[in-house]
């Protein structure tokens, strides 16, 4: 499967989780995101595959692709025995049965034929196949995590019809090869044994049997394949040993093996593959969908939003934002600090970060350009939540180095502490390392 097509895949599985049991924590991977120059449709699919390694979604894909072509390969292995096993069949007596021998090469893939075409109209609402209906219900048994489980809803929503088109392809490859199989069998036996043919039956007449033998035969001749004459039809009632009617009843069997069985399901399977190739290419995201519209407003490039900002003429913090673009990168920040608290007068205070507006503004910032150095001035009187940790911690993996600095003696002072944060004074952010 394409690179795109599995990004696509665990984009529609995401979109699924999320529609049935809410958003995921995802506003740093968004501003990660947003800070990439590229379309909005390969930020909702990087977004989706951000999320899908952190939960686990991107390794069980992994795991259902590498099963499934480990079963592709195992079954191709049994297709190759299966069609040897149908010519022994065929041919396990002598002299040969001529229709009974027909039935045992042609009867099975004739009735599966039947069934592949019939799962288009009655399996619909399951890609087109009772095979993914049988795919869906082993993997909601076999797969008790949630997010697991949405991997296959989420390919059959996002391929919708295509997936009759694959498993056509596949279906098809597999019975080509089982007949090719069968075929080399037949070809090897007929021109290292003896046989004899005849026909036999209690209901039809002998013309019955030369009309039959003649509808049969009457394609197959187009391409080479000559009908036996019909005294030779009539006498093969009984089993006749010359040379000649052997081989024109060999011709006969092999002509029609292969014009209705092996050129059908060649035919099939050439058709369902340029068709899935097709219609493969068309699969892409429905950006229609509400839950996609929003996304795309969440998602909208920082680039943009930091120009639209300083149009504006509000400017927020005590830096401009031509010195981060300048590249300064040397900065100190006050998270949860009074803003009656006087900083150092050294030039690199960049502003206090209190508000949740605040703390998204810097984060997207430092996205765009991370920064060298920052040093977090900490209030010790305030309690180190969880919050406010966390918070700490988005902007230290925004930076090359970090520090945090307590500002004061504070009640708090044992819990931040006992947090073993690295720690700095100002004088930090002049010097070289």
């Amino acid at each position: 499967m394409r690179e795109q097509l599995k990004s696509l895949w665990l984009t529609q599985t995401i979109h699924l989780i999320e529609s049935e049991s809410g958003r995921f924590a995802d506003q740093d991977i968004n501003r990660q995101v947003k800070a990439m120059p590229t379309s909005l449709v390969n930020r909702i699919i990087t977004r989706a595959t951000i999320l899908s390694k952190q939960n686990g979604l991107y390794s069980a894909q992994k795991v259902i692709l590498r099963s499934i072509k480990i079963s592709f390969c195992l079954l191709l292995l049994i297709s190759i025995f299966l069609g040897g096993s149908l010519t022994f069949s065929a041919l396990s007596q002598n002299p040969i049965n001529l229709y009974w021998a027909l039935l045992c090469l042609l009867g099975v893939h004739f009735i599966t034929l039947i069934i592949w075409i019939g799962s288009f109209f009655f399996f619909s609402r399951f890609g087109g196949s009772l095979l993914i209906h049988c795919w869906l219900w082993i993997a909601q048994k076999l797969y008790q995590k949630k997010t697991v489980q949405q991997l296959v809803p989420a390919f059959i929503t996002l391929f919708g019809s295509s997936i009759r088109w694959l498993l056509g392809f596949v279906l098809n490859l597999f019975w080509v090869v089982i007949l090719c199989s069968a075929l080399f069998v037949l070809l090897m036996l007929f021109s290292t044994q003896h046989y004899s043919f005849e026909w036999k039956t209690t209901l039809l007449s002998s013309d019955t049997i030369i009309k039959l033998t003649h509808y049969l035969g009457y394609v197959p001749s187009l391409f080479g394949f000559p009908i036996p004459n019909d005294d030779v039809i009539k006498l093969s009632e009984h089993a006749l040993s010359e040379g000649d009617i052997r081989s024109s009843w060999a011709i006969w069997l092999l002509g029609v093996f292969i014009c209705y069985g092996l050129a059908v399901r060649f035919l099939l399977m050439t058709f369902c593959g340029i068709a899935w190739i097709v219609s493969s290419r068309k699969i892409k995201l429905n950006l229609d969908d509400p839950d996609f519209q929003i996304l795309s407003q969440q998602l909208q490039p920082l680039l943009t939003q930091m120009v639209d900002e300083d149009k504006l003429g509000e400017p927020k913090w005590q830096l401009p934002i031509s010195q981060i673009e300048e590249g300064s990168g040397v900065y100190l920040v006050a998270v949860d600090v009074d803003e009656s608290w006087n900083p150092p007068h050294d030039g690199h205070f960049y502003g206090f970060l209190n508000t949740r507006e605040q703390r998204n503004a810097i984060l997207d910032l430092l996205q765009l350009k991370p920064a060298y150095k920052v040093l977090i001035a900490i209030d010790t009187d305030r309690a180190p939540d969880r919050g406010v940790l966390n918070f700490v911690q988005q902007l230290m993996n925004k930076s090359q180095q970090s520090r945090i600095w307590f500002i004061n003696q504070g009640k708090q002072l044992h819990n931040w502490q006992s947090l073993s944060l690295p720690l700095a004074n100002p004088s930090w952010l002049d010097q070289d390392n």
